[in-house]
C-alpha cells in the first residue's frame, strides 16, 4: 500500500475523486483504497445506510483520506449535478470520475421483461452520461482530470443470455472512445476498464435471472478491481484489462470469433 501511495499520490497533493455505485462491491473497495492512499473521495449510491457504514469504516480504520457519502441515483441527472456540487463544496475541486455504477441482466432477450431492459440501459448508459456531464465542468475548472469508465469484457465480446448487459457496456465503450477526442483539449483523459467476472453481490442483484457468477470462469475480488482502477489512473491507458485470461479471451474474440463464441456459450449458456 505504501509503495502504491508513493507511485500515485504526492503527499502534499491529495486528489478529489467521485466514485459512483459505491454502496457495495467494486465501488466500495475503490473508495476504501483511495481513502487509504490519502485521497478525498465522494461516493454516491442509492443505499444511505451502506454509504454511511462505508464512511464510518474509513474513520474507524483511521485512513488518511476522507469519504463523503452522497445518496444519488445515476439515472437522475439533477442528483448527479447535486453530488458534484457537494463534492466541490467540500473539496473545492474534482480530479477523477470513476463511473462504476451498473446493473446486470441475465436471460434470453426475447423473453426479457421490458422494464428490466429499460432499467439496465438507463443505469449503464444514461447513468454514465449523467455522471460525465455532471463531472466534466468541475474537472475543467480544476485544470483537467481523468475519467475511468468501469466496463466489462462483455462489451467488446458479447455473450449469449447477457445481450442487454453486453449492449449497454458496448455503448459505454463507444462513449469512452468518443470522449477521449472531445476532452483532450481540456486535459481530461478517459480510460475504459474491461473488467472480467468479479465476486460481489452484482450477480445476486442482477435482473432477469439472478444468481451467482458463472462458475466456469474464475472471478476476481472487488479489491483486485480497485487496484486496477488505481493502476489506470497511474498509466492512463485508453483501454485496460486486469487479467491475462480476460485479455486472452478478447484476443480470441478478435482473431477467432467462432472459438470465442463457443467459449462464451460454455461460460454463460
Amino acid at each position: 500500500m505504501q509503495l502504491l501511495r508513493k507511485t500515485l499520490l504526492p503527499a502534499d497533493a491529495p486528489r478529489a475523486l467521485l466514485i459512483t455505485g459505491g454502496s457495495s462491491g467494486i465501488g466500495r473497495a475503490a473508495a476504501l483504497l483511495f481513502a487509504a492512499l490519502g485521497d478525498r473521495v465522494t461516493v454516491t449510491g442509492r443505499r444511505a445506510d451502506r454509504l454511511e457504514a462505508l464512511r464510518r469504516e474509513a474513520e474507524e480504520r483511521e485512513l488518511p483520506g476522507m469519504i463523503l457519502p452522497v445518496v444519488a441515483d445515476v439515472t437522475d441527472a439533477e442528483a448527479m449535478r447535486r453530488a458534484v456540487a457537494l463534492a466541490l463544496a467540500e473539496f473545492n475541486r474534482l480530479d477523477v470520475l470513476v463511473a462504476n455504477a451498473g446493473i446486470g441482466h441475465r436471460g434470453p432477450l426475447v423473453e426479457a421483461e421490458w422494464a428490466d431492459i429499460e432499467t439496465v440501459l438507463r443505469t449503464n448508459i444514461d447513468g454514465v452520461i449523467h455522471s460525465v456531464r455532471a463531472a466534466v465542468p468541475a474537472m475543467r475548472a480544476s485544470g483537467g482530470g481523468h475519467i475511468v469508465l468501469v466496463s466489462s469484457v462483455l462489451g467488446p465480446l458479447p455473450g449469449p443470455y447477457v445481450s442487454v448487459y453486453s449492449a449497454s457496456k458496448a455503448a459505454a465503450d463507444a462513449l469512452g472512445r468518443a470522449l477521449r477526442g472531445e476532452l483532450r483539449a481540456d486535459h481530461i483523459h478517459v480510460s475504459v476498464l474491461w473488467v472480467g467476472q468479479t465476486h460481489t453481490e452484482f450477480a445476486e442483484r442482477r435482473l432477469g435471472q439472478p444468481g451467482r457468477v458463472a462458475r466456469r470462469w474464475p472471478p476476481m475480488t472487488p479489491e483486485q478491481v480497485a487496484g486496477g482502477i488505481a493502476r489506470a489512473l497511474e498509466r492512463k491507458p485508453r483501454t485496460m484489462t486486469l487479467r491475462w485470461r480476460d485479455s486472452a479471451l478478447l484476443w480470441a474474440g478478435r482473431h477467432f470469433p467462432a472459438l470465442a463464441e463457443r467459449l462464451l456459450a460454455r461460460i454463460y449458456g
